[in-house]
């Protein structure tokens, strides 16, 4: 096994060496581009593109390396698996999301799952999109104004203890999504700003220090109160989409389509 400890490099950074010599070795060659024409499509100088195809990548910032995996049409996967590999060791897959906004698919799809209130937030539970269930169940986010639009901050008002017979759950579940996220990416702002607003207000702060151990689900039953239909459990389901989105809905159409009570 390869170590040399005195210089701090270990097996698992030979490794790591030798797969990205490989990713961009194989690319390359697949494109059929010389070091140098490489080199020049990815905007690194000659010498430091070479010394990164050897494994060599610590000390080109994110940026770059972005613009390399550009300049030589990665995408996807191997994309995000070059950028880790090539990144420094604290770099997480969520460092490399592009942020963005939904996709005219995307809102035309939350259209599509009326009667169920349906919304999209981005990794910080800001709404970003919503269907015109969401505004006659639980809050209309045009008329919110800007800063005021966030999912787990609203979780914490009167009208969301309204609509939810079980909020103290969900509150928690919602609470514990956002630490769980802070920990994996603790230097982003959009979280740090939403625990520091959560934080400030007395109950958020309450469940911010109960800690209490959750491992929210993809999918959970949920006791929702309708103004007109009653009380029942619906499912919620919270999807990952491209770019750091979350897709959520609530499955009520059972609910919604039933006869009303008299």
């Amino acid at each position: 096994m390869a170590s040399d400890r005195g210089h701090g490099i270990t097996h698992r950074d030979d490794v790591r060496a030798a797969q990205l010599s490989g990713l961009l070795t194989r690319r390359r060659q697949t494109l059929g581009l010389t070091v140098e024409q490489a080199a020049r499509a990815t905007g690194l100088a000659e010498h430091r593109y070479s010394a990164l195809e050897e494994g060599a990548g610590h000390g080109i910032d994110l940026g770059a390396l972005k613009r390399v995996a550009g300049g030589l049409g990665l995408t996807g996967q191997p994309r995000e698996t070059f950028l880790l590999l090539a990144s420094e060791p604290d770099v997480t897959p969520y460092d490399l999301v592009e942020r963005r906004r939904p996709s005219i698919e995307e809102l035309a799809h939350i259209d599509l799952m009326e009667p169920n209130p349906a919304l999209i937030t981005d990794h910080a539970w800001n709404l970003l999109a919503a269907n015109a269930s969401v505004a006659r169940l639980f809050t209309d986010p045009a008329k919110a104004p800007d800063g005021e639009r966030n999912l787990v901050l609203w979780l914490l008002t009167e009208r969301a203890e309204r609509r939810f017979a079980d909020i103290d759950d969900v509150r928690a579940d919602a609470v514990a999504r956002v630490r769980g996220a802070l920990a994996q990416i603790p230097a982003d702002a959009p979280l740090q700003a939403l625990a520091g607003r959560i934080a400030a207000d007395p109950l958020g702060a309450r469940l911010w220090r109960s800690r209490s151990p959750r491992l929210p689900a993809e999918a959970s039953a949920r006791r929702l109160r309708h103004p007109s239909y009653g009380e029942a459990s619906v499912l919620v389901t919270t999807s990952r989409l491209p770019g750091g989105l979350q897709l959520i809905v609530h499955h009520a159409a059972h609910l919604i389509q039933s006869p009303a009570p008299r």
